[in-house]
């Protein structure tokens, strides 16, 4: 395989994660990221065995609904609100 392929190759983000992966992109604890897999249903997480991922994209997409109601709401609210006369 030729340096370039090989770097694209290396340079790919896995499609799943390890909980310790989760945790620092989220700058908490393995333990953290482990309860709320267990308490939170909508979080997506794949468990076989003792075996625990988290699909990359899945996540993200849990994430961005994580954010507070009112901080979405400010975006979207600043966006389609009238120009003041």
């Amino acid at each position: 395989m030729s340096a370039p392929a090989r770097e694209r190759v290396e340079s790919v983000e896995p499609a799943y994660l390890t909980p310790a992966q989760v945790a620092e992109l989220l700058q908490v604890s393995e333990k953290t990221v482990s309860r709320w897999g267990l308490e939170d249903a909508s979080m997506p997480v794949l468990r076989r065995g003792r075996v625990v991922r988290f699909e990359r994209e899945r996540l993200l997409a849990w994430l961005a609904r994580q954010e507070p109601r009112g901080a979405q709401r400010s975006t979207g609210s600043a966006q389609a609100a009238p120009p003041a006369a």
